[in-house]
């Protein structure tokens, strides 16, 4: 397996959530199996690593924030004193 490939926080995401569904009704190193060989086939098979790519944010937001709507921050403290 190529370990760096699950050390990407996005793509460990991806992983994580198709093998969610058999998580707690398979064994644990039954998902462990699933995780690894969805790795395998992102690295080995072309089209996977190629569909892969084009999918993968070009940069993963690590801040821990989120955006909400357009409204910044300062807007909505203007707009709650206003209201």
């Amino acid at each position: 397996m190529d370990a760096s490939l699950l050390d990407d926080p996005w793509i460990a995401a991806q992983v994580d959530a198709a093998v969610a569904p058999y998580v707690g009704r398979l064994p644990a190193h039954e998902v462990a199996w699933m995780r690894e060989q969805l790795a395998e086939v992102l690295v080995h098979d072309e089209e996977a690593s190629r569909l892969l790519r084009r999918a993968h944010p070009r940069e993963v937001d690590e801040s821990g924030e989120r955006a909400f709507g357009v409204l910044g921050a300062a807007e909505r403290a203007r707009a709650t004193k206003a209201g």
